[in-house]
């Protein structure tokens, strides 16, 4: 008998739209979350590298001399054109070759929101990286690190997506570095 119900199930070709509907929605509230949380974070890494080339550039065409302040100012416009909240980070760094020692020199770096400068001794973990470079030629290399929190839990982690880029400098052989801020000038009356 209980074969007979069996068979009779399995030839049974009516179907209730509700218990359906009930199976599927959450395969599809689950595919429509996930692909808003892979779209976002697409978003966020590639306005992240677009954000990180505009201030590498904008940096470049500095012939005046840049400030700390300037540079906490690049972070500011960096978080704004990425839509953050305020903990993204930024390290600026200038990098000279001396051909006669076939060596690498960190002639000047500041970073932003916590994040550590660059030294001449950690430029070993760049070593891969540096462009072939002429003697006494600086470049110019910005680093931003922008923290990257899913909107909603399907499975991915806080990230951090990291970006680099090289520049020469465009108008002057380097770009000249006080690590000391001006005294801001008071208005006159």
């Amino acid at each position: 008998m209980p074969i007979r119900y069996l068979r009779r199930f399995r030839q049974d070709e009516t179907a209730a739209v509700a218990l359906e509907a009930v199976i599927i929605t959450p395969v599809l509230a689950w595919a429509f979350i996930g692909s808003f949380v892979v779209f976002d974070a697409f978003r966020t890494y590639n306005t992240s590298i677009k954000a990180t080339y505009a201030i590498a550039d904008v940096l470049s065409r500095q012939s005046a001399t840049i400030y700390p302040r300037d540079i906490e100012g690049y972070t500011d416009i960096f978080e704004h054109m990425v839509r953050n909240d305020g903990n993204a980070r930024l390290r600026a760094t200038q990098i000279s070759y001396d051909a006669d020692s076939d060596t690498f020199r960190v002639d000047w770096s500041h970073a932003t929101n916590g994040e550590a400068r660059l030294f001449t001794a950690n430029l070993i973990d760049y070593e891969g990286l540096l462009p072939t470079m002429a003697d006494a030629e600086t470049i110019l290399l910005v680093e931003t690190f922008i923290p990257y929190t899913p909107a909603f839990e399907i499975g991915m982690t806080l990230t951090t997506f990291e970006n680099a880029t090289f520049t020469r400098p465009r108008f002057a052989g380097q770009v000249p570095f006080d690590p000391v801020d001006p005294e801001p000038v008071s208005p006159s009356s």
